[in-house]
């Protein structure tokens, strides 16, 4: 790097949710972290429409990356960070004021070389009425303390110290879906640990229509069906025709929702389990993987 260093470098991949930022922004710009101890990248990769530089925030710094994908849009920001730390997270997120603060903090009273999963907490942002999927995204959406005991977290709110890049490489840029997993269980097998953090909490949007959550089910199934190994993506490919036990019980045993609520969740998560072996199906024969 030729700049002078940061504590903290944030990245935010941005597809086509510029109108969705404003959350995110306001976020940052309540951070208890002092300002002058991080910056804000915010990548954008092949958006309909970009806004100027003139039109964001003075604490925005506007990249463009124009290979198709998230991860290979936070590569592209890698090159220009210089932060010691650097914190992911994703354009519809909204950071507590103390997110940061606690990210830095662990990562200075800790092992400086350890990955820190921070919390998610999937909810709705907006004044309203919840719909039936929004239920269900609040039941199984983002669960990162269970993903963190699997050993791996997603990048809506993963910190990653830069020597652990410079040790195992970079997120690998040919996936659309399930690079932050593989990238954290590269880093572990070279002898990086993960710690989860629930109190540096990021809170991100419920999604409400049918259409986003398949959106979602799509590209993950792209990810986890046509890359990684041959075993890897036969495991994943069979796993998607069995039932999906695990999400049964997880809604049964919720008592955040009424038995009403979680009949409703099971009859989505239903539905959702015949969209994913479509589409599994589809990728099986051949045809493209779709990028949301």
């Amino acid at each position: 790097m030729t700049q002078e260093a940061i504590n903290i470098t944030v990245i935010v991949p941005v597809y086509q949710h510029w109108h969705m930022v404003e959350k995110l922004l306001q976020g940052m710009r309540e951070q208890t972290l002092p300002a002058d101890q991080w910056e804000l990248y915010m990548v954008d990769n092949g958006s309909d429409r970009v806004p100027d530089a003139a039109e964001l925030p003075s604490l925005v710094n506007l990249l463009r990356c124009e290979k198709p994908g998230s991860y290979a849009a936070r590569n592209f920001a890698l090159q220009q960070a210089r932060g010691e730390l650097l914190v992911f997270t994703d354009a519809d997120c909204r950071p507590t004021p103390d997110w940061l603060e606690n990210l830095w903090q662990a990562h200075t009273q800790g092992d400086r070389r350890r990955l820190i999963a921070g919390g998610i907490e999937v909810a709705r942002l907006d004044d309203g009425r919840h719909t039936l999927v929004e239920l269900y995204d609040m039941a199984l959406g983002l669960s990162q303390a269970r993903y963190a005991k699997d050993g791996y977290a997603v990048t809506a709110n993963l910190a990653i110290p830069r020597t652990v890049f410079d040790s195992a490489g970079n997120f690998d840029e040919s996936r659309f879906s399930g690079g932050d997993k593989e990238f954290c269980l590269r880093a572990r097998a070279a002898g990086f640990s993960l710690h989860y953090l629930p109190d540096a909490l990021v809170q991100h949007p419920a999604r409400q229509q049918w259409s986003e959550l398949v959106s979602k089910a799509k590209r993950i199934k792209g990810g986890k069906v046509c890359s990684g190994n041959l075993k890897s993506r036969a495991i994943n490919a069979i796993r998607t025709y069995l039932p999906p036990v695990w999400a049964f019980l997880s809604v049964v045993r919720n008592r955040r929702f009424s038995y009403s609520q979680r009949l409703c969740i099971l009859g989505v998560q239903c539905r959702l389990w015949w969209a994913e072996m479509v589409e599994v199906t589809r990728l099986l024969l051949g045809k493209t993987p779709e990028r949301q």
